[in-house]
């Protein structure tokens, strides 16, 4: 009986996130990125043309086709019709809470495991973004993953864990290319605790498993062009970071980032060393209680 009850506690976990990820009633592209992906969607359809990303004929070399290419397989398999469009998004999202969930299980505890994605799927931005056919979701779930792997190694026998880490980083890529290296630069210090594994093959065999979609479409789109593709790639990423509006000067970052990310990490770090804390406590207790139990017995 209490082996049901728990089940159907788990069952309920998973009830709790159907409304907040799911959407059943009408609704129509946001423009200006939901319509633009879906319109290159359709014409990959119609079209045929599974390579090159187009605006009505002529060619869109500023971005990888990664986001297309999945709405119109997703279409392709289960209909031309808008549910379909956002299913990338939706897997995606779902995926995420998934590995946000055991993200908690490894830095925290598994009994309330479940208030992480609870967070998350309630904060306003995943909700909104979770709902539209874009890369960000699914960019963001990449990451996600790439932080589990990374926290699951080890040692140099997580084998697994060390090719996903390589393997996220290539899909990411073909989502929103040198974004990619943000979430990177970030991981550094953590990577550098635990640089061992970045001499391990498997790490590299992700590496270069992850960049195959990415490799694949070069390779199709170059007879196509002038110049390789990773030309026109880095001309969108120098005007992003020079013409655009929200452009800002690279010391905005000095003071932007650390506000963005202080002073809670600060309260994770308390949390994690007082769990570490707590850890060493039990076990003395334990080895206490081993001891005592040892010399009682002597005495007996």
């Amino acid at each position: 009986m209490v082996n049901k009850i728990l089940k159907f506690r788990n069952l309920f976990k998973l009830f709790v996130f159907i409304p907040l990820i799911f959407y059943f009633g009408k609704r129509s592209y946001i423009a200006f990125d939901e319509g633009f992906y879906a319109l290159q969607a359709r014409w990959i359809l119609e079209k045929g043309n599974w390579t090159i990303p187009l605006w009505w004929d002529e060619y869109v070399l500023d971005r990888t086709i990664g986001l297309q290419f999945l709405i119109a397989k997703s279409q392709d398999l289960f209909g031309r019709n808008i549910f379909s469009a956002y299913l990338p998004t939706t897997v995606a999202s779902i995926l995420m809470l998934f590995t946000t969930y055991k993200l908690h299980e490894e830095l925290f505890n598994k009994k309330y495991a479940i208030i992480s994605p609870l967070i998350l799927a309630t904060t306003y931005l995943w909700f909104d973004y979770s709902h539209l056919a874009t890369q960000d979701i699914i960019y963001s779930c990449l990451v996600t993953i790439g932080v589990l792997a990374l926290v699951k190694i080890k040692s140099k026998n997580n084998k697994f864990y060390i090719l996903l880490f390589g393997i996220w980083i290539g899909l990411a890529f073909m989502m929103k290319t040198f974004l990619v290296f943000v979430p990177l630069l970030s991981l550094i210090p953590y990577i550098f605790f635990k640089k061992n594994f970045l001499f391990i093959k498997f790490f590299w065999l992700g590496l270069l498993i992850g960049f195959i979609p990415f490799l694949f479409w070069t390779f199709s789109i170059n007879p196509y062009l002038d110049k390789n593709i990773i030309f026109y790639l880095v001309e969108k990423f120098n005007f992003l970071s020079s013409k655009n509006t929200f452009t800002n000067p690279f010391y905005y970052y000095f003071w932007n980032v650390p506000v963005t990310f202080l002073p809670w990490s600060f309260f994770a770090i308390i949390g994690h060393s007082t769990k570490v804390d707590l850890e060493g406590l039990m076990k003395k207790k334990l080895h206490l209680k081993t001891d005592v139990g040892h010399w009682t017995g002597l005495v007996q």
